[in-house]
């Protein structure tokens, strides 16, 4: 916290400028007027960025303006300006004047003043949420049913899926962004079937002849008969996600990344597991083992900025004692700290993989993603 005795520190100037007019006589006391101005300038806007940071207030945006000056938004106190040197000239080489610089950090402005003041305050943040419904989407296409219009009829083998494919974006909002790749059938590639973020809102919850035809559907108990296309979602929402790893197989990861390119914090997201993997898991079939009584089944989220990992954080969708993740249950992915990608990929213990890797399917559910957003 920034901390600043002002009438100390303007008392101890002025006596030293008080001094210097005793022991020189006569003298033209304009520049000495001038400089009491300019401190008395730089104090006031100290003073005013110091009572921000007393009131939790926060920077939404700072301009440059023409003269050498700064306005600053504040998202509680609206804006003021502060001054850069006399005339907007002197203060830019830390001579005379007030404010030198302005630094916009990833959380924070730092304001350098001519003396070697530095103020660092915290710039505006708010989540924001993904939650997949047409009733939130605010991008640029404008219209009613963006994200059901991205859902596919049939699950599995449907035109976009396994036909055009599909890259979903939520502009204006979290800026997330997923994609399914087209799909090839000459070489059986991209769709689906090589990995992605697909938009769904099928939900069920009875076990009985479940296969990857059903593979968009997230298990949810509450839907009391067995299946629908409606409140399948977290709280009773209508759409989520589904992401499927496809491994070293796959041409797409499943991947959460930012269409403006932006790092960011993700704060948080739901998961459950489809009624697919939490069938096999449970019951096995001809290419996978149930899950053993010890065994586990898990995604492992990695952040990346650039081509660097952050750090990584597990969440387990099956457990020992065979303790399934069937309800929809947050997961924390703060630790991962600013990323422009996030990265999912599924494990489990060895019961579950054969001679070419996990024989498990291995998708998700996904809703609900809170995102830090910095409106400047």
């Amino acid at each position: 916290m920034f901390k600043m005795n002002f009438r100390g520190i303007l008392g101890c100037l002025l006596a030293v400028l008080v001094a210097g007019m005793v022991t020189t006589g006569c003298y033209d006391d304009s520049e000495l007027r001038s400089s009491i101005n300019d401190l008395k300038t730089q104090l006031q806007q100290l003073q005013t960025l110091v009572t921000s940071l007393q009131n939790d207030d926060a920077v939404t945006s700072v301009t440059p303006n023409a003269d050498g000056s700064y306005t600053i938004n504040f998202k509680k106190s609206g804006a003021m300006t502060i001054r850069n040197g006399k005339d907007g000239e002197n203060g830019k080489d830390g001579k005379d004047g007030s404010i030198v610089s302005v630094a916009k950090g990833a959380e924070t402005y730092t304001f350098i003043f001519a003396d070697g003041t530095t103020v660092i305050l915290p710039r505006y943040s708010e989540v924001r949420t993904l939650t997949f419904e047409d009733a939130d989407y605010c991008g640029p296409e404008n219209t009613t049913d963006y994200w059901s219009a991205k859902i596919d009829d049939p699950q599995y083998g449907g035109p976009i899926l396994y036909g055009t494919g599909c890259t979903w974006k939520d502009e204006q909002n979290t800026f997330l962004s997923g994609s399914i790749l087209p799909y090839d059938p000459e070489t059986w590639s991209g769709g689906m079937s090589g990995g992605g973020i697909a938009i769904s809102n099928y939900g069920g919850w009875l076990m009985v002849n479940v296969d990857y035809s059903q593979q968009l559907t997230c298990y949810n108990y509450d839907l009391g008969d067995g299946g629908s296309r409606e409140k399948a979602g977290n709280n009773g929402s209508d759409n989520f996600a589904v992401v499927y790893d496809a491994g070293a197989w796959g041409a797409n990861p499943a991947a959460l990344t930012f269409s403006d390119q932006e790092p960011r914090v993700i704060e948080s997201l739901y998961v459950v597991n489809t009624l697919y993997t939490e069938y096999v898991l449970f019951y096995g079939n001809d290419y996978c083992a149930p899950l053993a009584d010890n065994g586990f089944f898990k995604v492992t989220a990695t952040g990346y900025f650039g081509e660097t990992p952050t750090g990584t954080s597990e969440f387990y969708l099956a457990n020992k004692n065979r303790q399934f993740v069937s309800k929809w249950t947050k997961w924390d992915l703060s630790e991962l700290g600013y990323v422009d990608k996030v990265v999912f990929s599924v494990s489990g213990s060895e019961e579950l993989y054969g001679d070419w890797g996990i024989n498990a399917p291995t998708y998700f559910a996904i809703d609900d993603i809170a995102v830090r957003v910095y409106p400047d």
